[in-house]
């Protein structure tokens, strides 16, 4: 079998470093990078910082778009979620299926990851990753350099594929060892290791949760928007979100399409999307947040609504919303 891995990479130090232990061996290996859907949907995954951090490595990158299987997962996953909106078990179990493609398709021997033995306590304490490896498919092929060696020989340890005694046997959330080595890899460029997950982040995580409790049928734009403008919840069926910036404008803009209007000022201030099925008070209030945060002055305000390609109406209002009342919307 060819001295050839696939290497779930990440961006993160520990990806990084577990590349370089197998490069360093000769083995001809490619990372496999899983776009997440926060990621605006039309950006190139090879102008992503963590393909500038392989380039540090001379690691080539295939990139794996995460799309409505995924979504899928996050709505609903096996396992759970950890202390947010993380399905830390089941995004594992998923990327390594992937990773197990590749592997058979580039008749590889092995798949690698970065982890590291009880650094994370939900998906890498001993039992999880046995389990993990065990519902990817991977069993035997499922190589973790970092901790090698306080784990079984895999496959491609024992046939000599990868020299065992050059991988290494990190335990633990300590991460002075990985750094030591980035310093001595000249790795200038990683990810903070205190950088997580947006489905870990408790802001982003609210807004997760309301999308999975209001519009099971979100896409891939509705879960990248959740990290753009001001997210309000006026109703049950219908949510605003609101630009806080010109980029944010321009977001909004480009990823109008799906939503059920947006709202634009006839004086300066913030373009608004409304999703799911408005009501009319909805796009009211949702044109009286406009006027809180834009250049309102004494009114009335002329805004305009536009409804699908070619329908547009235009709405005035005479105040802005209160901010109490904005408040008791946000998600």
């Amino acid at each position: 079998m060819r001295k050839k891995g696939i290497l779930l990479y990440s961006g993160g130090l520990d990806s990084l470093i577990a590349a370089r232990l197998l490069l360093d061996q000769g083995i001809e290996l490619t990372g496999l990078y899983c776009v997440l859907p926060f990621v605006p949907p039309h950006t190139n995954p090879a102008t992503l910082e963590a393909a500038k951090m392989a380039a540090q490595i001379n690691l080539p990158l295939e990139y794996h778009r995460l799309g409505r299987e995924y979504l899928d997962i996050i709505k609903n996953p096996p396992h759970g979620y950890g202390k947010e909106m993380n399905p830390c078990v089941d995004c594992k179990i998923y990327f390594m299926k992937i990773a197990g493609r590749l592997m058979r398709e580039e008749d590889a021997a092995f798949v690698a990851t970065g982890e590291v033995v009880g650094q994370r306590p939900m998906s890498q304490l001993k039992n999880t990753m046995r389990h993990i490896e065990k519902e990817s498919g991977l069993q035997d092929y499922l190589l973790r350099p970092l901790s090698a060696k306080i784990l079984a020989p895999t496959r491609a340890e024992r046939e000599g594929i990868v020299d065992r005694e050059r991988l290494l046997d990190i335990n633990g959330r300590g991460r002075k060892r990985q750094m030591a080595l980035a310093e001595e890899y000249g790795i200038q460029q990683y990810q903070s290791p205190a950088g997580g997950c947006f489905f870990t982040d408790p802001y982003i995580a609210g807004r997760v949760r309301d999308l999975v409790d209001h519009q099971p049928g979100f896409t891939a734009v509705d879960t990248y928007l959740l990290t753009v403008g001001r997210h309000l919840r006026p109703s049950p069926s219908a949510k605003i979100i609101v630009a806080r910036n010109s980029d944010e404008n321009d977001i909004l803009e480009e990823y109008r399409e799906g939503a059920a209007c947006m709202i634009i000022p006839g004086f300066r201030g913030p373009l608004a999307l409304v999703t799911g099925d408005p009501r009319p008070e909805d796009i009211t209030l949702g044109a009286r947040v406009i006027a809180r945060y834009g250049k309102f002055g004494n009114g009335p305000g002329v805004l305009e609504i536009h409804e699908g390609e070619d329908s547009v109406r235009t709405l005035e209002i005479s105040e802005p919303a209160d901010d109490a009342v904005i408040d008791s919307m946000r998600i």
